[in-house]
């Protein structure tokens, strides 16, 4: 196992310690590791997504955009293609 890895499993057993102090027993403490795990991965997913929706739109998005008869402003953002789609989709009852 690599130096990382090694010092993320260590980071999970004390913490894994220090809620079953708190929570009394392991069964509890378990399930809440997992649901801390869990709500730490959806914040990574998260900024990974922000991140990329600042990223310039797709060609995909552009073309769709030209398809529903919308023109798209130079330097467009993904976030901003991907709203200006729904937008018009919604106008349109789709």
């Amino acid at each position: 196992m690599d130096k990382n890895t090694q010092a993320r499993v260590d980071k999970y057993l004390e913490l894994l310690e220090e809620l079953k102090q708190t929570a009394g027993d392991d069964k509890t403490a378990l399930a809440l590791l997992q649901e801390l795990s869990k709500d730490r991965r959806m914040d990574e997913i998260r900024e990974e997504r922000e991140a990329k929706n600042g990223e310039p739109a797709t060609a995909r998005q552009l073309k769709f955009l030209k398809s529903l008869g919308v023109k798209a402003p130079s330097g467009i953002t993904k976030k901003e293609a991907s709203l200006l789609i729904d937008e018009e989709l919604g106008r349109n009852g789709e």
